[in-house]
């Protein structure tokens, strides 16, 4: 729909932008600045697990803080920058980004999610573990799509030129 979505097939293509300005500033491959730590390859694994779960019209967005705080409704929280959902409209300078839900909280049950289905894998499926697991899994995925309880932005336009990213995972 829009030129402004980068999207992503592999993981350390996506890893490699994620961290374009780590890997600048210290003049190092995305291979150097993992030896050394110098990336949260935790949080980028888990926002690659989150968009692996998304639907195919859904993205994840990231606004700078003065827009998050203009366009984010109430929480007693921080406001949140990172969202998933979906873009309903576009003109050349803004989209309309619709069903909207923070990003953070989406990423844990994306992680807790792909590990319990690693987990399945691994355990006989005539087992005791094997039936909690799945019944966990499923608990999980309807979390994941209740999005109700998290932080949402207003369903207003948002400038294109002030998004910090707009990525979707390809497949």
């Amino acid at each position: 729909m829009t030129d402004l979505i980068t999207e992503y097939a592999d993981y350390d293509s996506f890893a490699r932008a994620w961290h374009s300005d780590t890997l600048a500033d210290y003049d190092v491959s995305l291979e150097e600045a993992r030896e050394r730590g110098l990336l949260n390859e935790q949080k980028t694994r888990q926002l690659w697990q989150l968009l692996g779960l998304l639907g195919t019209d859904e993205l994840f967005i990231q606004l700078p803080d003065w827009l998050a705080n203009e366009k984010v409704r109430v929480t007693d929280r921080a406001t949140p920058t990172m969202f998933v959902g979906c873009i309903s409209r576009e003109t050349g300078d803004a989209i309309l980004f619709k069903e909207s839900a923070a990003a953070r909280p989406l990423m844990g049950l994306a992680h807790r999610i792909h590990s319990l289905e690693k987990g399945i894998e691994n355990t006989g499926a005539d087992t005791d573990r094997h039936e909690r697991s799945e019944n966990r899994l499923q608990d999980h995925y309807q979390q994941f799509r209740n999005r109700d309880d998290l932080p949402i932005l207003s369903d207003e336009w948002l400038p294109k030129s002030q998004l910090i990213t707009a990525v979707q995972r390809c497949e």
